[in-house]
């Protein structure tokens, strides 16, 4: 399979002057699930958020499809073709006031811009064709995303990022907060994008769905990936072992 995302030696230091992230290097291949592991707090949400362009990197670089790209913002990570499903919709997601329409289009605007302008029916088809590809319920494409319920309101997240086309795409804790019916939803889309040939890397800690769904697990401690399992080494033992930091045998 083709290398997607490499990430190397990636360090970022906060406000305060402390790493959450210590020299990350790792792969994510076109057609895998790549779980992110380990205790909250140990840099998972920070890793994720540092390759999408939220975090300023103090050191390392982020490759995509062999190419070295500059991320420092997300805009410049969604025009290299990494998009994120951050964790906390309600802030980061989704403009809670503003209309289920208005939150799947605004990311890929541009593809529906004539000159200086929106093209409205071109928005209206988009929204109505990602809100049916996904299987959204909501009452009308003009409510407020607010009025959805939490699963619906993920998928709008979802959708709003995979209308930018991303050839990786970073999901935050996916599955916090749905129900089990649109978590069962979640799996299917995960699954589909990894086979048209995406790159996918989910954090989330529920130990069991990163089993059940990786192909492979990259387990963090301290700001650090502290291991690499592949599909046949997953197991919850293995996992807690590398996320308190005690190395892979």
């Amino acid at each position: 399979p083709r290398k997607r995302l490499e990430v190397q030696g990636v360090t970022c230091v906060n406000k305060e002057g402390v790493r959450t992230l210590d020299n990350a290097t790792f792969t994510a291949y076109s057609g895998e699930i790549l779980g992110v592991a380990g205790l909250q707090g140990h840099g998972q949400t920070e890793l994720l958020n540092a390759v999408s362009g939220l975090y300023p990197l103090s050191g390392g670089s982020i490759i995509v499809n062999g190419k070295q790209v500059g991320i420092k913002n997300a805009g410049q990570a969604i025009a290299n073709g990494i998009a994120l499903v951050p964790s906390d919709r309600k802030n980061q997601g989704l403009m809670l006031e503003l209309s289920n329409r208005h939150n799947l289009a605004i990311s890929s605007m541009k593809k529906r811009m004539k000159g200086c302008f929106i093209d409205k029916k071109a928005e209206q088809a988009f929204s109505e064709s990602m809100a049916s590809k996904l299987s959204i319920k909501m009452g009308g494409l003009d409510l407020p995303v607010s009025s959805l319920s939490g699963g619906n309101q993920q998928k709008v997240v979802l959708g709003k990022e995979l209308a930018t086309e991303p050839r990786v795409i970073l999901f935050d804790e996916p599955t916090r907060g749905i129900d089990v019916e649109a978590k069962r939803e979640f799996y299917q889309i995960m699954h589909d994008l990894a086979a048209r040939g995406v790159a996918v890397v989910m954090n989330s800690s529920d130990m069991l769905e990163v089993i059940g769904m990786s192909s492979r697990v990259i387990v963090m401690y301290e700001g650090r990936i502290s291991g690499v399992l592949e599909k046949e080494e997953l197991t919850e033992e293995r996992i807690m072992q590398l996320g308190m930091g005690l190395g892979k045998n």
